[in-house]
């Protein structure tokens, strides 16, 4: 269990990417956001990374956002994190999980101690306040169903119908036509907007949370 501090003064990762195949084999993510929270407040500063070096049309078109390889990211990422002596707080196991499957070895050994895994302590708070009801646990609820449960008069973040294993399909097929992001359709665009938008939306709800459990058991 972290305190209040420790969870403000973390960093919110959030991958978005194909997903799992049904193969089983699970894909390096397109992208991956970050937030840094305020010292005060609920808000925070967001950016966030682009793995496709094709994707760098969707950068030079998106605030606070670069491109730049996985293993070279998070390098740069643990220095900040050893220097500060802070965790990088994620929803679920499948962070981690990628984490150890495409990072170097060296950097991910380094990097775990800095990891945490929120979903189990949320799952915990969650069933003993029965936010899901006297007749149902948490096992199996989205981020969104958590955060509609513990933030009752919260307005949820806006949904993403389109999905984001798809949007990254569209924006692949953007970037094979396009190489200078001022080519790019208002729809095409429009993916990448919208999928950066639903990323924050990740990490600001996981952030939101681990506040509300941090001061809950402070």
């Amino acid at each position: 269990m972290l305190s209040p501090t420790e969870f403000r003064n973390a960093i919110y990762l959030d991958f978005e990417g194909e997903g799992k195949k049904a193969s089983g084999l699970i894909p390096m993510p397109h992208m991956a956001g970050f937030l840094r929270p305020n010292q005060t407040g609920g808000g925070g500063k967001y950016s966030c990374v682009f793995f496709k070096d094709q994707w760098k049309p969707a950068s030079n078109g998106t605030p606070n956002s670069e491109c730049n390889s996985f293993n070279d990211y998070f390098n740069t990422l643990l220095s900040e994190l050893k220097k500060r002596d802070i965790y990088l707080i994620f929803w679920t196991i499948h962070e981690d999980t990628i984490l150890k499957k495409y990072l170097d070895r060296d950097v991910y050994d380094q990097l775990v101690r800095h990891l945490y895994n929120l979903h189990p302590l949320a799952k915990r708070h969650a069933n003993k306040r029965q936010l899901f009801g006297t007749h149902s646990s948490a096992k199996g609820k989205p981020l969104e169903d958590f955060l509609a449960a513990m933030f009752k008069k919260r307005n949820p973040y806006p949904p993403f119908p389109l999905g984001a294993a798809e949007a990254c399909r569209r924006i692949d097929k953007a970037t094979e036509k396009h190489k200078k992001w001022k080519h790019w359709s208002d729809q095409e665009r429009g993916y990448v907007k919208d999928l950066v938008q639903y990323n924050t939306g990740d990490c600001l709800s996981t952030w939101a949370i681990a506040k509300r459990l941090g001061n809950a058991r402070s």
